[in-house]
């Protein structure tokens, strides 16, 4: 079995996107998608475009790292509309790059969005993912606590994984329950635990205790073997000054 921190990822976006996006965040972040994995000594990049990226083409973007070992690009990027879908581009890097294992779609709940991809469309885009190629690729979702009563179940079992984040920070008190709806609603499916260092839902910092029980959370549900690995909430807040990064940088540097 392979340590967790080689199964580690980056969500890897845009320097300074998350400026003027209403989170209360400092300002200042110019850390690159590289910079970020070098800087959590990590190896795995998800490349996710904001919405403002959204029209960008992959096949130019200078955010997918040279140094990734492996790389998931969004194939929906974040925010509640519904962007173009970059299905093509993660198809035609994919063949010259075999370092692209996966797809995923970031924000996947949202009125827009459920109308827009129906369990047809999805279908269509794994069955894409799958056979396009010589090799599958997958497609992964993103889901949040804050989403169980509207997720629609048939259509989150659809995806090859799950990646499950905790949007409010002070709902990381009830981690195990949480953890355990969204194993029913993937029913068995393959889960990948996100780990935020802000409290993006209440726009503050993270208590550095709340923190340490989310990084031990998800070292306790790899170990247990429960989860595949879990994701870095991001290069974008990894150098204004907050507790939480340091905190999970030393504690990457005591995984085994």
């Amino acid at each position: 079995m392979k340590s967790l921190k080689e199964n580690l990822w980056l969500w890897g976006q845009k320097p300074a996107g998350y400026d003027g996006a209403g989170y209360n965040l400092p300002k200042g972040n110019k850390m690159t998608p590289t910079e970020g994995l070098e800087f959590f000594d990590i190896q795995n990049l998800c490349r996710v475009k904001l919405s403002s990226e959204a029209s960008n083409s992959f096949l130019h973007d200078q955010w997918i790292s040279e140094n990734a070992s492996k790389i998931c690009l969004s194939l929906v990027g974040a925010g509640g509309e519904v962007p173009k879908v970059d299905i093509e581009d993660i198809l035609t890097l994919a063949k010259s790059d075999e370092r692209i294992i996966s797809a995923v779609m970031d924000d996947f709940i949202s009125k827009k969005r459920m109308k827009a991809f129906t369990p047809e469309v999805l279908g269509g885009y794994i069955d894409r993912l799958h056979n396009s190629l010589s090799r599958p690729l997958e497609l992964w979702s993103v889901l949040y606590e804050r989403d169980f009563d509207i997720t629609p179940v048939e259509r989150a079992r659809m995806f090859d994984l799950t990646t499950f984040w905790i949007w409010f920070g002070d709902n990381l008190s009830n981690y195990e329950k949480h953890f355990n709806r969204i194993r029913d609603i993937v029913d068995g499916g393959r889960i990948m635990l996100g780990i935020y260092m802000y409290d993006f839902g209440n726009g503050c910092p993270l208590s550095d205790d709340s923190m340490r029980r989310q990084l031990e959370f998800v070292e306790k549900k790899y170990e247990e073997g429960l989860i595949e690995g879990a994701i870095l909430c991001s290069n974008v807040i990894a150098d204004i000054g907050l507790s939480a990064v340091d905190i999970t940088r030393n504690w990457i540097i005591g995984l085994k």
